[in-house]
């Protein structure tokens, strides 16, 4: 039974939906098409989705596309990593990555929009991808020819899942769509699943055949579209079928079944149905089926009847793909208004011009003044029927003219004015125009050709407007009255007035161009004028009405005025509400709202609370923008406005426009050098060089996004929000350094504003010596040398007055040691100051000991000392001992605080617990030590120890000067016992040359020469005797002498000797030319003894001749190097012969020169020495050779 039933209901719902689907034709819906004119890649569409951001992917067989209502960026495998051009499958996951699914693979675009290629397990790029849909329980499901895939977030890859039913398999999938979070349906060849992958099972299964498409329509309920024309609703926990509809087609005169391909479930729960060749089948709720098809005539219908797929959003935007013609978007949610932009009479004649008119007469049919044309239309057949009014003119001949304005009297008698053709009346029946001819008995009757305006008014009367005024006219008489006796109305005679009407008061509106509006009132005989001066908006006004309240509604180029039963006078511009400021129409429709054209929208506008709401093409409206005045309210209360081509109308109560909301997006920011993508919140730095950013934003309305009002702020940069319209770029050159968000909102009436979906954060580095580290570092750099310097002077100025205080205690400690002249003196002297100067308690100063290694105290003052130079019972201290010892070791002074904490304290006399101690040096060497000690701890300070160093100093120096100065005296000494010691040498030198036996022998040989008679050899030995004792006296006076004298006195000294020993020897003195006798010096009678040795010695005792050789030369720039050189018996035979003569007078010349060479080399400096060399010839004595050395 519940078979049957079910059943029956079927065939009854099938019945109805055929017969639905035959009569009933949808046009309240209008489509917005993209193609390859708008820059879609290709006009094939295979796939579609929309991402978190509102943007629009498009994937065709020429590329993937991304529309963010303005334009279409294209991008192609050869631009990114895309699988193959031909795109099968796009979703958007929770996180808005975009998936594209082809034949060649998978291509994952992560959120900030860079393109990445999916591998399968370790390798596979390339495989088939029908689909992929996200669960919750295994991620991204890719559907492909080598199985279902998940990512594997351990493994980090892409792995097969194995439990997937045989029945699922690949080759059978016609379509996959999402049910539940872990729920998807699978649309195989003859049956339909639903796979729980969480509880990896199927929980729906049901044969069908042959399936096409499946989708979800509630919680329990899923659609299923067979090829053969059926759509099924079916309650997957009973199968029970819920609503089952039968789609056929008229093709040539029969029904055929349609061809389905594809199958979603709208955002209000309406079935959508693509077609092969019947266009958009729209299922509702109810069972009313209506077909979108393609209409040449109408562009806002869809594109082609040829349909391949379709998406459908939450918000009720739903997205048709074609095969042939692009794709087509519409919202579902949006009841539209009917556009007619074309006319045809029953002879095929096209008119899809302006209208700048519209009326109804008594029998319901539109009348249309149009640019050249009467257009009678009947809107039932949608046929119309066309009136032409001509005018003859002298150049042109016959021509048509524009009908300006239309209006019917009381006679139903329909009358016209034409621009440039006057006024005429419409004979219906003969369908003849007859114009209405001047009146020649007077002035023209029709005072201009170019009739702006007719009015009925409720006398019966025909109100005209002109170039030159206005005029009234009995339609019954012809009779017109031009108004040019007029007391009231002549302000107005040869003005250009375009607009009249009369309110519910009788009162007559006139528009004057550049005049303002005049209120003119028969019965109460007044005319008042409003101007800009009392608040209109312009002075020049289209048109009028007024509403039930008996507010009048004026419209300018500006926007609108309404002007309320106390005059109170209200303005309303883009500034408050409008979006364009042109108004060329208004009507108030049954509920008291007023529609309002506005240049290219309708706005809704409610006088009660001053709220406006919008209409524009995507409500169905023309895109072409409003007429003047060309607006009609039928007595059905539907509303007709007139466009720059064909007429919009609509049911005000019936026309909804639930726009999608504007989703605003940053989405990319262009540097100097690259290109930041986001989609979400995001932030970057730019180093202060590089400080220009240029962004990217948009408002994404899909259907349409022309005139949408964007604001932009940089925030930190901006006092305040930016406006634009339709601005979707903005450049920001040379920011300073600091924190910067960048925010945009956008609004499609300029009141409600809708926040982008991110912002971005940017941070301008300042350059190092801006940033706030720096400064911070800078500040505290600057403060603490401020604070140093502060300090520095304190502490400076504290130590100049230290110093000058310690320069004056230096001063007298200098002063006071000046005066002292030994070492005790100046100790002594220092120990008792430290006291009474420096305020110690005691001062003990030692000298150290080289020989045994200690400090011996030498001066003290306090306790050790009572009385005056006196020390009780001084200590000496080993060094290195002790805290005195140490310093006297190490040369470095030492301050010690508590000395009862330091080891190497000794005892003196008593405990004392502060100490200091520095050590007196002088260049580099330890003479002595200050040591100083007071009670109190920490009583020395760096101040005492510069004292004691600077007095321990001068005490070095003043220890030093005296013991030179002792030196001194000591040295003098000693000179004068060698000056003294040198006297006596030299004059026993001389009397060792000139002893007496010497003068004997030598006044003997004299004597000898004379007796014998011999006087010129007497004579001459004589005289050589007297020279050589007056040189060596000569000599004997001076220190030293030169060479060249020396030289002659040995000559002189060797001849005499010679000449005595009648010529025993020969010698010779040789002098090298180097050497300049005349600048040389050396000490007198240095030469002689050794001559005389060898010639007493060495000669004298030799058998045969004997000769003596002296070698004179300049060894080096110092040394005088004398050589004598005998050929005598030797110095060993000499001592054999012991010659007391000779020995004697050795031993004394040869010793006294030996002690004046010794005592010369002591104390004058020199390097005097003398070698004597024994010369023999085989190992016989051969002579002697004597090589002295001067210093010169």
């Amino acid at each position: 039974m519940k078979i049957a039933i079910v059943i029956k209901i079927s065939v009854f719902l099938v019945l109805n939906s055929v017969l639905q689907a035959s009569t009933i034709k949808g046009q309240s819906i209008s489509f917005k098409h993209l193609n390859t004119a708008n820059g879609l890649s290709d006009i094939n569409v295979s796939c579609m989705t929309v991402d978190k951001n509102g943007f629009l992917w498009i994937g065709t067989s020429y590329g993937l596309n991304v529309y963010d209502g303005y334009e279409i960026a294209t991008f192609k495998e050869q631009e990114k990593q895309l699988a193959t051009n031909f795109a099968v499958s796009l979703m958007c996951d929770k996180d808005n990555v975009v998936w594209i699914g082809t034949a060649e693979g998978v291509t994952r675009v992560d959120a900030d929009r860079r393109f990445h290629r999916v591998i399968l397990g370790d390798t596979i790029t390339r495989f088939s991808c029908l689909g992929i849909e996200e669960t919750k329980t295994f991620g991204k499901i890719i559907y492909s020819n080598l199985g279902q895939f998940y990512y594997d977030n351990t493994a980090k890859k892409w792995v097969r899942l194995d439990w997937i039913p045989e029945k699922l398999r690949f080759a059978k999938i016609q379509d996959i769509a999402p049910f539940a979070e872990d729920k998807i349906i699978f649309t195989m060849d003859s049956i339909v699943a639903i796979l729980d992958y969480a509880n990896r099972r199927i929980v729906y299964e049901e044969t069908f055949y042959p399936l096409l498409a499946s989708c979800k329509v509630s919680d329990h309920d899923i659609g299923i579209g067979l090829q053969t024309g059926q759509v099924k609703v079916i309650n997957i926990n009973t199968k029970a079928r819920i609503r089952e509809y039968w789609l056929t087609s008229d093709f040539n005169g029969q029904t055929i079944n349609t061809n389905l391909t594809d199958l979603q479930c709208a955002a209000n729960g309406d079935l959508l149905v693509t077609t092969g060749f019947a266009g958009l089948i729209i299922i509702d709720k109810a069972g009313k089926i209506t077909r979108h098809e393609h209409d040449p005539l109408n562009p806002n219908s869809i594109s082609t009847n040829n349909t391949s797929r379709v998406l459908a959003e939450k918000n009720g935007d739903v997205f048709v793909a074609t095969n042939s013609m692009g794709l087509d978007i519409c919202n579902i949610r949006n009841k539209q208004a009917s556009y007619t932009p074309v006319f045809t009479n029953a002879s095929g004649e096209l008119y899809d011009n302006y209208l700048n008119d519209i009326i109804e007469d008594k029998d319901g049919s539109i009348w249309l003044g149009s640019h050249d044309r009467i257009i009678q239309w009947d809107r039932k057949k949608n046929r119309s029927k066309y009136f032409y009014y001509y005018m003859k003119t002298p150049l042109q001949g016959l021509r048509t003219v524009a009908i300006r304005a239309l209006c019917f009297d009381n006679n139903n008698r329909l009358w016209l004015s034409a621009l440039g053709g006057g006024v005429a009346v419409l004979n219906k029946a003969a369908g003849t125009l007859y114009k209405i001819p001047h009146d020649t008995t007077k002035a023209p009757a029709l005072i201009s050709h170019y009739v702006h305006d007719l009015l009925p008014a409720s006398d019966g009367n025909i109100w005209g407007c002109t170039n030159t005024g206005i005029f009234n006219m009995d339609p019954r008489t012809l009779t017109v009255n031009k108004m040019d006796n007029h007391p009231l109305l002549k302000p107005i005679l040869n003005k250009r007035s375009i607009a009249l009407y009369e309110d519910s008061h009788q009162n007559i509106w006139i528009g004057v161009v550049g005049n303002g509006v005049y209120k003119y009132n028969k019965k109460g005989n007044s005319l008042v004028k409003f101007s800009v001066d009392d608040g209109l908006l312009s002075n020049t006004c289209y048109g009028f009405t007024e509403d039930r309240n008996g507010n009048m509604y004026l419209l300018s180029q500006f926007g609108f005025n309404m002007i309320n039963r106390e005059g109170k006078i209200r303005s309303y511009t883009k500034q408050n509400g409008l979006r364009y400021d042109r108004c060329f129409s208004i009507l108030e429709d049954d509920a008291g709202f007023m529609w309002i054209a506005n240049n290219k929208c309708l706005i809704k506008f409610n006088p009660v609370n001053n709220s406006m709401e919008y209409f524009d093409d995507n409500a169905g409206l023309s895109v072409y923008g409003f007429k003047a005045e060309s607006r009609c309210k039928l007595r059905s209360g539907e509303l007709l406005f007139g466009s720059q081509r064909g007429v919009n109308n609509f049911f005000p109560a019936e026309l909804t426009n639930s726009p999608a909301k504007l989703n605003v997006s940053i989405y990319k920011a262009l540097l100097l050098d690259s290109a930041q993508t986001f989609s979400s919140n995001s932030s970057f730095q730019l180093p202060y060089t590089k400080n220009t950013v240029h962004f990217f934003f948009t408002a994404i309305n899909l259907l349409g996004s022309d005139e949408i009002q964007y604001q932009y702020m940089l925030e930190g940069f901006d006092k305040e929000w930016q406006p634009g319209i339709d601005i979707r770029e903005v450049r920001y050159a040379s920011l300073p350094p600091g924190k910067y968000t960048f925010k945009v909102k956008a609004s499609k009436n300029g009141i409600d504003w809708t926040d982008s979906g991110n912002k971005v954060d940017i941070k301008v580095i300042a350059p190092i010596w801006q940033q706030a580290w720096f400064i911070v570092a800078a500040f505290i750099l600057l403060s603490s040398v401020i604070y140093v310097i502060a300090r520095y002077r304190n502490k400076r100025s504290k130590e100049q007055q230290e110093e000058v205080e310690t320069q004056k205690v230096i001063n007298y400690f200098a002063s006071s040691i000046y005066q002292q002249q030994t070492v005790s003196n100046i100790l002594w002297d220092v120990a008792r100051n430290c006291i009474g100067r420096l305020h110690f308690e005691d001062c003990v100063i030692y000298l150290i000991d080289e020989e045994k290694k200690l400090l011996v105290q030498k001066a003290a003052h306090g306790p050790k000392n009572p009385l005056s130079y006196e020390i009780q019972d001084p200590m000496n201290i080993p060094l290195g001992k002790g805290i005195t010892g140490s310093v006297a070791l190490s040369g470095q002074a030492e301050i010690i605080p508590d000395t009862s904490k330091d080891p190497r304290y000794i005892i003196d006399d008593k405990q004392r617990f502060s100490e200091i101690t520095v050590p007196i040096i002088s260049d580099g060497k330890v003479l002595g030590v200050i040591d100083c000690e007071h009670y109190s701890k920490n009583f020395f300070t760096q101040k005492h120890l510069n004292i004691l160093t600077t007095i321990a100093s001068l005490c070095a120096n003043k220890i030093v000067r005296a013991k030179a100065e002792e030196e001194k005296m000591a040295a003098e000494k000693i000179v004068i016992d060698t000056k003294e010691k040198m006297a006596d040498v030299e004059m026993q030198a001389l009397r060792a040359q000139m002893n007496p036996h010497f003068i004997f022998n030598c006044l003997n040989s004299i004597n000898r020469y004379i007796v014998k008679s011999d006087q010129v050899t007497a004579s001459l030995y004589l005289t050589r005797f007297a020279k050589l004792i007056r040189l060596i006296l000569d000599n004997s006076n001076t220190k030293n002498v030169i060479l060249t004298n020396e030289l002659e006195a040995l000559r002189l000294y060797i001849e005499m000797e010679a000449l005595r020993f009648e010529k025993k020897f020969t010698y010779h003195i040789n002098i090298d030319k180097s050497t300049n006798t005349d600048s040389l010096e050396v000490p007198p009678l240095i030469i002689q003894p050794y001559v005389e040795n060898a010639i007493w010695h060495g000669l004298l005792h030799k058998e045969t001749g004997g000769h003596l050789s002296i070698d004179v030369r300049l060894k080096n720039d110092s040394i005088l190097e004398c050589t004598i050189e005998d050929n005598g018996v030797g110095r060993d035979k000499a001592s054999e012969l012991k010659s007391k003569s000779a020995t004697t007078r050795k031993s004394l010349g040869m010793q006294l020169t030996e002690n004046r060479i010794s005592l010369l080399n002591k104390h004058a400096q020199l390097n005097a020495t003398v070698e004597i060399i024994d010369l023999k010839t085989n190992d016989h004595a051969a002579g002697t050779k004597v090589i002295l050395k001067i210093p010169v």
